[in-house]
């Protein structure tokens, strides 16, 4: 690897420090929200997991036609990997996410280095380190760490590679093909670097073959869907699809929103801008306007501290560096220095704004419907189906039939038009209240099962509406209340009871 230069160009010596101080922050900055994941779509994966493991099918409830209601492959195997092994998801998927973000501080400086070899190059990996965005994400599950980190050791070796730095392209081709396996949106960075970085020779067959390999991992992982599912796309593509100029709406929110939590967006901005003076440079700009773009045109999704950017945090971070770098190579020395402070302190510190909330939420509600899920599971007759929004907490502790109120584990809604004037939460526009009473489910949860604070009533969600204004409900279902312990005091949990059916107390 290169050596980092000095103001005159020359060699200066780098102290072990600076390579490892970012990794130990990036694990120190995890364990202080370790026992904040997995969030409750991560729990959906290990349900499908779970079942899979004992034999039943990758079905989110037994018995039923196989829906792929999980949007990443390659998470779900490493999940059903710690089922097998005996692990809890809560320690699991912080763990693995945990691991992966000190992989990804790593590989980000030793690119940004390798790149960049002045003081600049340093920035990267402290960008990444103590950004609240990628750390919550690193707990959260669904596989956006391990997914972030594949992306930049691919792009990384690959640029490497190409710059005759690096015998082969074997390692970046696998990297691309396991970060396709987890989010098919790898393949903008990897599309990125086929078109901007190639050796200046002529390349062997086997070299064209490993750079196809994500497309064959791609291949392959739509086979398997196929052969489970029969659809060769992620159901959630489907059920989640708004029209183009609703989908854009959305995402120009999320990505004004990025800039409050973290500002990875901005980043994104900034890499877009890198000099493009040799391949890298126009590759890691080619990759970051893809990002940007994609999410734009799929409108993001309603997690707090934009999932869908931090795949690309990698790139954003290596390419605003650079850009700040190039600035710093010109006469106007303190752009660098204002560069340097959004980068490492402005953008993370508006993020840490949100975090209090965003924590206190995400404990409250994923311990609430955890012990929501194991108090059914335990007073619930055998057998009962229960209807229920967050299903996934749920449904993984209380191990019940799960009736799905927004249709992320069945096809019943996909041809449902969007609810855009009632629903303002991406991803929940399509419902059917009469279709999840047709269910006759045993007991229904509404509101999220929690009594509002302010108000002491239970509000139901908008997608929820249509159950509560059809004449069944009311005829079908008596309200009743289930109290439970939770840190030390009661919290009340309001259902409904199918008539005829008894009360969980």
């Amino acid at each position: 690897m290169r050596h980092l230069l000095d103001d005159q160009g020359n060699p200066r010596a780098r102290s072990a420090w600076l390579e490892w101080a970012p990794v130990i922050v990036a694990l120190l900055h995890a364990a202080t929200l370790f026992d904040v994941g997995p969030v409750d779509d991560d729990y959906i994966v290990y349900r499908y997991a779970r079942h899979w493991v004992e034999g039943l099918g990758p079905v989110f409830n037994p018995g039923e036609v196989p829906v792929g209601g999980v949007t990443s492959p390659g998470w779900f195997l490493l999940a059903a990997l710690g089922l097998w092994g005996g692990a809890s998801p809560a320690v699991w998927t912080p763990l693995v996410g945990a691991s992966s973000f000190a992989l990804l501080v790593f590989v980000v400086g030793r690119w940004a280095r390798a790149r960049d070899r002045s003081r600049f190059a340093e920035l990267a990996p402290w960008a990444v380190a103590v950004s609240p965005a990628v750390a919550w994400h690193a707990v959260a599950g669904l596989g956006t760490m391990p997914l972030a980190a594949a992306i930049a050791l691919g792009f990384h070796r690959w640029a490497r590679w190409a710059a005759g730095e690096a015998q082969g392209v074997a390692l970046p081709g696998l990297a691309f093909a396991v970060a396709c396996t987890l989010r098919v949106e790898a393949l903008v960075p990897w599309a990125a670097c086929v078109v901007a970085m190639r050796p200046a020779r002529r390349l062997g067959v086997t070299e064209v073959w490993w750079m196809a390999s994500p497309l064959l991992a791609l291949l392959v992982l739509s086979g398997l869907r196929w052969e489970w599912f029969g659809s060769l796309t992620p159901h959630a593509l489907g059920l989640k699809a708004l029209p183009l100029a609703v989908e854009l709406e959305y995402g120009a929110r999320y990505l004004v929103r990025s800039l409050s939590e973290g500002g990875l967006s901005l980043m994104l901005l900034l890499a877009v801008l890198v000099p493009r003076t040799d391949q890298e440079g126009r590759a890691i700009s080619l990759a970051a306007l893809g990002s940007l773009v994609a999410v734009l045109g799929v409108g993001g999704d309603w997690m707090v501290y934009s999932r869908f950017l931090v795949p690309f945090v990698g790139v954003g971070a290596v390419g605003a560096v650079g850009m700040v770098a190039g600035l710093g190579r010109g006469r106007l020395r303190v752009l660098p220095a204002a560069g340097a402070a959004v980068l490492v302190v402005a953008l993370p510190g508006a993020g840490l704004v949100a975090r209090p909330q965003a924590v206190f939420e995400q404990r409250f509600f994923e311990h609430h419907w955890l012990r929501m899920g194991a108090a059914f599971g335990d007073l619930a007759p055998a057998g009962s189906a229960v209807g229920v929004s967050p299903i996934g907490a749920f449904g993984w502790a209380s191990r019940l039939p799960v009736v799905d109120i927004l249709g992320l584990t069945h096809g019943a809604f996909l041809q449902q038009p969007p609810d855009l004037g009632g629903v303002k939460v991406k991803g929940h526009h399509r419902h059917d209240g009469s279709w999840v009473l047709d269910q006759a489910p045993d007991y229904l949860i509404l509101g999220n099962g929690v009594i509002q604070p302010q108000t002491g009533t239970l509000d139901a969600n908008p997608w929820e509406a249509d159950i509560l204004a059809d004449p069944r409900f009311h005829r079908m279902y008596r309200p009743l209340s289930l109290v439970l312990e939770e840190g030390g005091r009661e919290s009340v949990v309001p259902y409904f009871a199918r008539a005829g059916v008894r009360a969980v107390r």
